[in-house]
């Protein structure tokens, strides 16, 4: 099998998997059916056309950044001064996740990731409102879900890193856990409590948008992904990982510090992975 990683990273996301109307909830990580959006968006596929080229797909999530949530209280009016239903928007800030997608197929999850470094469409992380935050990046790891998931190292902006390697992060989320869709029959095998969600995409068209029900669980093992910042301690620096050279031109600190103008020693190979 062949598994395409994505880097999901953005100052807000949502996700949502079964809120109408005047609330508008998000799961904690990404759906199955915002993901292939997002992919089908980038292969320039319309929303009225068939999705049977994303049957088949397992799909499967790290989550190395939890954010927080937030909520947004939304009010509007028709042109004609009219007002529309008040609704209240929940959306994930500063987030971090890398998500998978597993298919025999390599050839086809290769069309995706070349899709996703020159989009058809604009790409976006659950809402329109919510735009990645530079070029998505991507691996192809040929391996079952559940190991390239435990593969790439550290996709926490740097500074989340940095504060939970130093023992500051006081929500307790210490490592990524994996949340996947479970194998055929796995539900008895004791590898996790098993759940169902409506996020079996079937349809994207806006006047019969459909879904059917999709599994999930957790991994009952704390995947401890390799960090890629360097820490300061009493007896000098720790290097985790390869420092830089393993994190995306567009992470953490290093983007605020291009931007100011300084050097963050952000290289030509770094660019290249993207």
């Amino acid at each position: 099998m062949t598994v395409l990683l994505m880097r999901l990273a953005a100052p807000m996301q949502s996700w949502g998997a079964g809120s109408r109307f005047a609330r508008r909830e998000t799961e904690m990580w990404p759906t199955k059916s915002g993901v292939i959006g997002m992919v089908a968006a980038a292969l320039g596929i319309g929303r009225d056309e068939s999705l049977e080229r994303f049957s088949g797909l397992r799909f499967g999530v790290r989550v190395d950044q939890p954010g927080t949530l937030m909520s947004d209280y939304q009010t509007a009016r028709t042109d004609a001064g009219d007002m529309l239903p008040l609704s209240r928007r929940y959306y994930l800030q500063d987030a971090v996740f890398l998500a998978g997608l597993e298919c025999g197929d390599r050839g086809e999850l290769e069309t995706y990731r070349q899709a996703l470094a020159a989009p058809h469409y604009q790409l976006f992380l659950g809402r329109r409102s919510c735009p990645p935050d530079g070029p998505v990046r991507t691996w192809l790891v040929d391996d079952d879900l559940e190991s390239a998931l435990r593969s790439i190292p550290w996709c926490a902006t740097e500074r989340y890193q940095r504060s939970v390697l130093l023992g500051g992060d006081a929500d307790g989320h210490r490592f990524a856990p994996i949340v996947v869709e479970p194998l055929l029959g796995e539900q008895d095998s004791g590898s996790g409590f098993v759940d169902e969600l409506m996020d079996e995409p079937m349809s994207f068209d806006p006047r019969r948008r459909q879904w059917g029900p999709r599994r999930y669980m957790r991994l009952h093992d704390e995947t401890k992904p390799e960090p890629t910042v360097v820490v300061p301690s009493t007896t000098g620096d720790v290097r985790y990982g390869g420092g830089r050279g393993d994190t995306s031109a567009f992470d953490g600190d290093g983007f605020f510090e291009t931007v100011a103008g300084m050097d963050a020693g952000v290289d030509d190979a770094d660019m290249e992975e993207i």
